[in-house]
């Protein structure tokens, strides 16, 4: 596989982007830090509820 310096390599970008606090740059976040182990977790957001599931072919899945 040859690298593309202009396409983003996003397992670089977690490693090297710092969590910006300006808001400058978007935050990255792990699925695996969010999950922590578990197959699905619940996001409030607002009056609203949201489901994050990891599905069994290992893609997330959200859903209201």
């Amino acid at each position: 596989m040859t690298h593309d310096p202009h396409r983003s390599d996003p397992q670089s970008e977690i490693a090297a982007t710092p969590a910006s606090t300006d808001g400058s740059r978007p935050l990255i976040i792990r699925s695996e830090d969010l999950l922590q182990g578990r197959r699905e977790i619940w996001i409030a957001h607002g009056e609203d509820m949201y489901r994050l599931r990891l599905t069994s072919s290992g893609r997330l899945y959200l859903s209201k």
